[in-house]
């Protein structure tokens, strides 16, 4: 916990009551470029996924397992197309015993020219997305296995997070004898690594001598979180309380429309982390349980694993000819502040097909640390310099009354109660706290607006101005909430020889 003593008044006069953030931004590098991939053979790539295959550990809450799409095709206008309504009404009417209907991966393998490194991609689909900050027709998540082929070792693990604003969870010079794991976040199936003697936990950083779960840099520039890996990871595993929306569309909860018949309110996330309601909620929030690993899933070919469910594998050649997964825009249950549902409504639609994201032809772009990609570029020509990259960050506290003060007239600052969500308004992607930290990273140069919100707290909003992040703090809407406060950050760094994430 954080402590600083304030004047209320000062606080009553600066935020309004409101909640807001430390900032900080800084640039990187200079972009470099890659070589162009070829696909490799299907025998060879088939190898790789053989022997790269993760385990998958999900939330004992999880609805939605790793699926085949196909099933849930249809035409429209001459072109092949997975619908939301389809896919998660068609997922739950087979979804009738203990075991998911059609577990599987997919997989892609392509090699950099003139250079021995090979990048094999795992694409895991699931039929829905429902997170606290988000939630989407269709869930497409992914694990890149960088090797090179002539030392036969695994050089860097590249596992998905929330969005390309998110850093992703990444590890540098993995164990070769070590089956990538991947614990996968309830809802939103956000992929953190687990490389340590604990399966089923998310370890940030090392604990008494073991093994840390991700290699990514630490945030140096804000005092209070200078030792937090830059990586999402995984909140609820770490102790962190972490509320979920219900999703709505056409003014009703998913579940009640008539074209999801076989989708009952049991089907989403549980009750028991589910908010319904922000304008009734005060300080006095209901307790939401951690993480508890549920069904453990691993490749049918491995020998010896004791999972609880075998996955098959397939090229995601087999699929590509799924041009489209549509779905309409789905609403917030209830009323959110408005920097809210306009501004995000990318989260809150569909997220496409893979084959038409740069990282599909080069697993390269969705490297998001920028010393993996330079430690990459020094041992192959054929990956480019680390582009340059502004990352704003906001350190999120609470101020509530300080009963040592006197005559009331001061607060003090305390960690926040609850996760949050963070917007960046000028590039409009809404990203999730972890430890009350929230990281935008590839912020275009320029002036923004990031605004914070959580579940008991009223919405505020810091300008900054990147990259050198000149921020002055902004009046947000009072409410019957804790305040909050804020100290403001800022730095800039154009040139480091081993770069922060600040």
């Amino acid at each position: 916990m954080t402590d600083q003593r304030l004047s209320r008044r000062r606080v009553l006069g600066t935020v309004a009551g409101a909640g807001t953030a430390s900032l900080a931004g800084c640039p990187l590098f200079s972009p470099g470029a890659d070589s162009e991939t070829t696909a490799v053979e299907p025998e060879a790539a088939r190898e790789l996924a053989t022997r790269f295959a993760p385990t998958l550990y999900f939330d004992e809450n999880e609805p939605w397992f790793p699926t085949d799409p196909r099933p849930y095709t249809s035409e429209q206008d001459g072109e092949t197309v997975v619908t939301g309504f389809d896919a998660l009404d068609g997922y739950h009417a087979a979804f009738t015993g203990s075991e998911p209907p059609a577990p599987m991966l997919f997989y892609n393998a392509v090699s950099y020219e003139d250079s021995p490194l090979v990048a094999v991609q795992f694409w895991v689909y699931s039929a829905f997305d429902q997170f606290t900050t988000n939630f989407h027709w269709h869930d497409w998540e992914v694990l890149h296995v960088f090797v090179d082929t002539e030392t036969d070792e695994p050089q860097l693990y590249v596992a998905s997070s929330h969005s390309r604003k998110v850093p992703n969870n990444e590890f540098l010079d993995p164990d070769p004898g070590t089956v990538p794991r991947i614990l996968t976040e309830l809802g939103s199936h956000s992929s953190a690594l687990s490389l340590n003697d604990a399966e089923s936990e998310f370890q940030r950083v090392s604990d008494s001598g073991g093994l840390a779960d991700i290699t990514n840099s630490a945030i140096e520039t804000v005092e209070d979180i200078a030792a937090i890996p830059f990586a999402y990871g995984l909140p609820r595993d770490e102790g962190s309380r972490l509320p979920y929306l219900v999703p709505e569309y056409e003014g009703a909860p998913l579940y009640e429309h008539d074209d999801l018949p076989s989708v009952e309110r049991s089907d989403l996330v549980s009750e028991a982390l589910t908010v319904r309601s922000l304008e009734t909620l005060t300080d006095s929030l209901p307790e939401l349980p951690n993480r508890e690993t549920g069904l453990v899933f691993d490749h049918a070919e491995r020998s010896g694993t004791d999972a609880d469910i075998e996955y098959e594998l397939a090229p995601t050649a087999e699929i590509e000819h799924i041009t489209d997964f549509t779905g309409p825009q789905l609403s917030f249950e209830f009323a959110v502040p408005e920097f809210g549902e306009d501004a995000v409504s990318g989260h809150i639609s569909t997220t496409g097909a893979p084959w038409g994201q740069a990282r599909y032809e080069n697993p390269a772009a969705d490297i998001s640390e920028p010393n993996h990609r330079s430690a990459l570029a020094d041992r192959y020509d054929a990956i480019g310099e680390a582009a340059a990259v502004n990352t704003v960050v906001a350190s999120v506290s609470e101020a509530v009354s300080d009963d040592d003060a006197p005559e009331g007239e001061g607060v003090t600052t305390q960690s926040s109660a609850f996760e949050g969500v963070a917007l960046l308004e000028s590039d409009p992607e809404a990203v999730p706290t972890f430890g009350g930290v929230a990281a935008v990273t590839d912020v275009p140069a320029g002036d923004h607006r990031l605004t914070v919100n959580r579940a008991g707290a009223a919405p505020t909003a810091n300008r900054c101005q990147s990259p050198t992040t000149a921020c002055r703090r902004r009046p947000a809407s009072t409410g019957r909430f804790p305040w909050s406060h804020a100290s403001t950050h800022g730095s800039s760094n154009s040139t480091p020889p081993t770069p922060t994430a600040s």
